[in-house]
């Protein structure tokens, strides 16, 4: 998915695969920024003014440098998951910057 830097009007690409093994990368957005002021989807007027194709803006440089720090470590949890997953587990509990989720 591409995304924007408000700040430095720069379009970067973003994939987040889920356990499917689908592009979840949208689905991530909506969740993850759902409750914060540093990114939202990108508006009609903002593609045909800096002429992009982003689908979701993220203000800072800052903000999008601390998500694509973070993006392996995601992912590999994500991946963690789909191994616990395939092994029979069926529910768990992960942890996650200090944060719990329950799949």
């Amino acid at each position: 998915m591409k995304v924007l830097i408000r700040e430095t009007l720069r379009t970067v690409g973003v994939n987040i695969y889920g356990a499917d093994g689908q592009l979840h990368t949208k689905d991530f957005f909506e969740k993850y920024f759902s409750d914060t002021d540093g990114a939202y989807p990108t508006l009609p007027e903002e593609q045909e003014e800096f002429e992009t194709e982003a689908e979701w803006t993220i203000i800072t440089e800052a903000d999008f440098k601390h998500l694509a720090e973070n993006l392996a470590h995601i992912q590999n949890a994500i991946d963690g998951v789909q191994e616990k997953i395939e092994n029979g587990d069926s529910k768990a509990e992960y942890t996650f910057n200090s944060d719990c989720f329950f799949i």
